[in-house]
C-alpha cells in the first residue's frame, strides 16, 4: 500500500460541499442504524461558523479526502475546557492509511492550544471500527452516560 502523506489545513467555505459529501457517504443509515445525531448541512455549517479553528481537512493531490469538525466546551464554574471531536471521516478509498489518526492528532493539538484539558468523542456503540479506532488513540469508555432510542411510526393522515 503506497504511503499517503496528506496536507492538513484549515477548512474554507469552498470545502463545505465536499465535506458534506464525504460525511454523507460515511454516515449512512444502513451502516449506522442508531446514529442519534443527524448528518446534515447544518452540522457542517454550524460548526464551521462557530468553531472554524477546529474544522479542518486532509488534502491529497489537491483534493479533500477527510475532515474533522470539532468544538470546545467550557462549563460555568469549571476550570476545565474540553475539546469535542463532533464528526470525522475519511473517504473510503483513503481509509487504512492512518489519515484519521493524523486528523485526530491535529484536533488534539488545536484543542490543547485553546486550553482544553480533556478530549471528548462519542460514537455509536455498535460501530466497532470507530470504537477500536478511538481506543487505539487512548480513549476509554465512559460508564455513566446512557442514551436510548425508540423507533416510532409517523402518524397516518386521514
Amino acid at each position: 500500500m503506497p504511503r499517503i502523506n496528506p496536507r492538513i489545513r484549515d477548512m474554507t467555505i469552498h470545502d463545505l460541499s465536499v465535506v458534506y459529501d464525504i460525511g454523507t457517504s460515511v454516515f449512512t443509515r444502513d451502516k449506522h442504524v442508531f446514529l442519534y445525531r443527524t448528518w446534515d448541512t447544518y452540522e457542517v455549517t454550524d460548526l464551521f461558523s462557530s468553531d472554524p479553528e477546529l474544522c479542518f481537512v486532509a488534502e491529497h493531490e489537491n483534493a479533500v479526502i477527510g475532515f474533522v469538525l470539532g468544538t470546545s466546551i467550557s462549563k460555568p464554574r469549571s476550570a476545565w475546557t474540553y475539546g469535542y471531536l463532533v464528526w470525522t471521516a475519511v473517504k473510503a478509498e483513503y481509509q487504512r492509511h492512518k489519515i484519521g489518526q493524523q486528523l485526530y492528532k491535529e484536533m488534539e493539538r488545536r484543542a490543547r492550544t485553546l486550553g482544553a484539558r480533556m478530549m471528548i468523542i462519542d460514537t455509536e456503540g455498535t460501530n466497532l471500527r470507530a470504537v477500536r479506532f478511538f481506543e487505539s488513540l487512548g480513549f476509554k469508555k465512559g460508564s455513566a452516560h446512557v442514551w436510548m432510542t425508540k423507533r416510532i411510526r409517523a402518524r397516518r393522515r386521514p
